[in-house]
């Protein structure tokens, strides 16, 4: 916390050392066509006074230097179109909103046409192009809503866009599908999992203030990757600023179950924990690496017994001091620097860093039958969360090109230690074993993302636009460490279980040591064509797409065990001070003969490569003011190769042919009405397909993989109304199918085991309502601000393991989601409010199939967000109050024991919680104040 502080001050006292006075500012804006959305390249932007000006680059962009405080008025022309002039453009000291204008065609025939129009309803009307002519079903959220929201991370922002909600905090679901129907881009390219044990990216390590936009694709096009059913979730992080930027904020949050609590801490305590960084206190010993897996065993008894002593003992815990207040910071700088008439640069960056503990009480049950209870735990999690991130984008705009080079950065540390009391049952012995648990480990996930991309504008009306990206995700855990004390039935003494070193536990006594690191490589090329047919313009797109993955792993899974061929009983007497701390200390490895053994079935080594080469056409064709079908083809060779010691090597090679279309047809300026159509496919992941085991100690079950698994083939449709009755306004309606064959869910095969398999086939189909309104309508000032904004989803399915057909949900699919909420804003955001909501229904978190288990689903949860911003200091300084998740529900799991129930939602009478915890509700409090004139 006192690193924090001084983190802080310093921040604040340099930049503040070094703020100036500046009278001038820049207007900046985006000019498009009026009927396509498309860009009008080199447009003049004249300012009427002074007769000075710019032109638009490749996107339609313009910025011109004014002084501060002065009303403009400028033209805008370009050949055929209509002139326009905007007035009443006010130059602020800071916060000028883009001036987005859109230009109508005029015939050549006709002599020069001049339109007046003001700021504001222009950019209305731009909107309303932006909207209209878009060629996919889509969603998204602008950096406006954003800032304005309460959400501090991309998870957050996603939980607002129609049809999603978000999984375990950070994992988005579309339409109520499993995340793994999901396909992620960051700044067009592909991003790859960040989690070790599933296909999904963690949207909860991109902070929101780094966000330019989100779009969220439901319909597929050409020009998309392929590997989606659900969504495609499209992240732009931002570009060059309309305005100097040098801002600071900083943020205090108070948790209701954590904050001012006692709490407590494991070991060891690293050097550079606070930042979110390893040092080598948790390495493994190199004496035993050079002897890793089933080499260690055919050692002699003295070799093992001495390298298990070079184990650091580190198991247990100790008190700290109590939660203080959760602390972050972040600063954003930048600035666009004009070069000439057609030439700008522009760069940002920015720097978050974030402080925060958790305490989290969860209580896991588990029964064979419903009335049959196997145990009952009760755990406390103590995390400590140490977060990083940075972005640093430079772009160049010189004629009709543009340069940019993007790159973020982002590392997640969370360490955690979790105490478990509990009692197990036992068939056939009288009585109950008494249980106590601990779990130490620290854990660090990161993402680097590098983007050199570039657009161009070619004669003829070609357009070129390409990008090569690397992109690495890791997430390294050493030494998490487990030790289980339990009694037997009919004696109150602890002991410790310890068995041969033929067959060691990781639930008793282990340390599990995991390394992944993966490196994705992409290079991709998109050349466009507009030309005129029948009068009406037509746009031709054709590209390629190309990835490669490489992806590395090494678990190192230790059980404790002893060197005799019986086990042992190691007891456990507190009066003789033997605890969590000292119970591996060398007196007692030598007095128990005690080593470390490998538990292969735990451990893994693989190395798996994945190439994608993808190749696409499309076509915008307009047929009338009314008609447009976009359409096209997309091929995708994959070949995913799995090699992994001392088992079979796995390959995976497809070709795929994808056809798409989208038909819209326009009833008027306002309303469209859309029909898409599509084929897609899912592909297995490497966790998926490697057969290694991992034991979660949080949840109490063990995820293993599948090696038979096989990619999914998905048939999908849309229809879609949808009316824009004014700017940012919307109100439409969707119905959707589709059709999976050999869908993989997360199965539940009991005794605690998770994996994966593939079912024969799948259907879900479902509505989608979503509504957002000015409220203006209502007299009084008051409603002129207001804006109310619903979306709603019903989703209904089944499922086919050979012969038997399910009529339930897919694996990870919800019944319904529901977000609403309202915002308040003055003119110039000076005061705003914001009360938003989200709930979705029960969804099954795992399916249990052929009886060998139990479904298991997830209970709704109510979430309820506000926050209100006030800005003082003639707009230098904002402060924000934020309340998240106000309800607090708690996360509850539930097993259902009837394969084919009535109702999925939870009956006390019929089911059992098996999995409940809960994190509170968080009310922060923010400053972010502008340093710079």
């Amino acid at each position: 916390m006192n690193r924090t502080i001084i983190l802080i001050l310093f921040l604040f006292i340099t930049q503040l050392s070094v703020a100036q006075l500046n009278t001038t500012t820049k207007l900046s804006g985006k000019v498009t066509d009026a009927v396509t959305g498309s860009p009008v390249i080199g447009a003049s932007v004249v300012i009427t006074a002074t007769r000075g000006g710019a032109r638009t680059d490749v996107e339609g962009n313009f910025f011109l230097q004014v002084k501060t405080g002065e009303t403009y008025a400028i033209e805008i022309s370009s050949v055929g179109y209509q002139t326009k002039v905007i007035n009443d453009i006010k130059a602020l000291e800071r916060d000028n909103a883009p001036v987005n204008i859109s230009l109508e065609q005029v015939s050549a025939e006709l002599n020069t046409v001049v339109v007046t129009s003001s700021a504001r309803k222009e950019g209305m009307a731009s909107l309303y192009t932006a909207q209209k002519n878009a060629s996919a079903i889509s969603d998204g959220i602008s950096a406006e809503i954003i800032r304005k929201s309460p959400d501090r991370n991309t998870s957050e922002v996603l939980r607002r866009v129609s049809g999603t909600s978000i999984q375990d905090n950070k994992f988005v679901i579309i339409r109520g599908l499993s995340e793994r129907y999901n396909s992620s881009l960051l700044n067009n390219t592909i991003l790859p999992s960040t989690e070790p044990d599933k296909k999904a990216f963690s949207f909860d390590i991109l902070p929101s203030s780094l966000v330019d936009n989100v779009t969220i694709y439901k319909s597929a096009t050409p020009d998309l990757p392929g590997d989606f059913a659900g969504g495609a979730v499209k992240v732009a992080t931002k570009d060059y600023p309309s305005k100097k930027l040098s801002e600071i904020g900083v943020s205090v949050g108070y948790n209701s179950l954590t904050t001012f609590r006692n709490f407590y801490k494991g070991y060891p305590e690293g050097s550079m924990d606070w930042l979110g960084f390893f040092d080598n206190k948790r390495l493994m010993p190199g004496s035993y690496y050079r002897h890793r897996g089933a080499q260690f065993i055919n050692l002699d008894d003295a070799a093992k017994t001495s390298i298990t002593k070079q184990f650091p003992n580190t198991f247990g815990y100790e008190p700290a001091l109590q939660s203080q207040p959760n602390v972050s910071i972040a600063y954003t700088g930048g600035n666009t620097k004009l070069l000439g008439e057609s030439k700008k640069i522009g760069y940002i960056y920015a720097i978050n860093y974030n402080n925060s503990r958790r305490i989290a009480d969860r209580y896991r049950n588990e029964y064979e039958q419903y009335n049959v209870q196997a145990y009952d735990y009760s755990t406390t999690n103590y995390d400590m969360r140490s977060t990083l991130s940075g972005l640093l984008n430079v772009t160049y705009a010189y004629g009709k090109s543009k340069i940019s080079l993007k790159n973020l950065y982002n590392n997640d540390f969370v360490k955690t230690v979790g105490i478990r009391n509990g009692e197990n049952v036992v068939n056939g012995e009288s009585g109950t074993f008494l249980y106590k648990s601990t779990n130490s480990e620290a854990a660090a996930n990161g993402i680097l993302n590098t983007v050199l991309e570039g657009l161009h504008s070619l004669p003829h009306d070609w357009t070129v636009d390409w990008n090569a990206s690397y992109g690495l995700t890791y997430r390294w855990q050493p030494d998490q460490r487990i030790l289980t004390f339990h009694t037997y039935p009919g004696d109150g003494t602890y002991y410790l279980t310890l068995s041969n070193e033929n067959s060691p536990e990781i639930t008793n006594a282990g340390r599990v040591y995991s390394f992944l690191k993966e490196n994705i490589y992409g290079a991709n090329i998109n050349v466009t064509r507009q030309f005129k047919w029948k009068g009406m313009v037509q746009k031709l797109k054709f590209g390629t797409s190309n990835y490669y993955r490489d992806r590395n792993v090494e678990v190192d899974a230790l059980g404790f065990s002893v060197l005799n061929t019986h086990g042992y009983r190691v007891q456990i007497p507190e009066a003789k001070g033997t605890t969590y701390s000292n119970i591996f200390s060398p007196e007692n490895i030598d007095n128990y003969h005690i080593t470390l053994a490998t538990i292969g079935a735990n451990s893994t080594d693989y190395h798996g490569t994945g190439l994608l080469n993808a190749g696409y056409v499309m076509l915008d064709n307009k047929f009338s003011n009314k008609i447009k079908l976009t359409w096209g083809v997309r091929a995708e060779r994959s070949v995913q190769q799995l090699h992994t010691v001392n088992r079979p090597d796995i390959q995976l090679d497809n070709f795929d042919v994808l056809p798409s279309g989208l038909f819209t047809y326009s009833v008027n300026n306002k309303t469209n009405i859309r029909l898409a159509a599509s084929k897609s496919v899912n592909r297995p992941e490497f966790r998926e397909l490697a057969t290694y085991r991992v034991f979660d100690y949080e949840n109490y079950i063990i995820q293993q993989g599948n090696d038979t698994l096989q990619r999914s083939k998905n048939t999908n449709a849309d229809l879609r109304y949808e009316w824009f009755p004014a700017a940012g306004e919307i109100i439409s309606a969707s119905v959707f199918y589709k059709y999976f064959n050999s869908p993989i869910e997360q199965t539940n095969l009991a005794n605690d085991v998770y994996s994966f398999v593939n079912a024969t086939n799948a259907k879900v189909y479902g509505i989608e309502l979503e509504i957002r309104k000015r409220l203006d309508f209502i007299s009084g000032n008051f409603f002129n601000h207001l804006t109310f904004y619903t979306n709603a989803a019903y989703i209904k399915g089944s499922v086919k393991f050979g012969d038997v057909t399910y009529n339930s949900p897919m694996q990870g699919q919800s019944p319904y989601l529901v977000n609403g909420g309202l915002t308040y804003s003055t003119d110039n955001d000076a005061l705003s409010f914001n009360i938003l909501y989200n709930r979705i229904g029960p969804r099954l978190k795992f399916r249990a199939v052929g009886g060998a288990g139990k479904n298991v689903y997830e209970k709704p949860r109510d979430v309820l967000d506000a926050s209100v911003s006030k800005k003082l200091l003639k707009n230098r300084m904002e402060l924000r109050l934020t309340i998240s998740d106000l309800l607090a529900d708690a996360h509850v799991w539930y097993y259902k024991f009837d394969a084919a129930p009535k109702s999925i939602n939870y009956n006390a009478s019929t089911d059992r919680i098996m999995n409940s915890y809960q994190y509170g509700a968080t009310t922060s409090l923010s400053i972010r104040y502008n340093l710079g004139k």
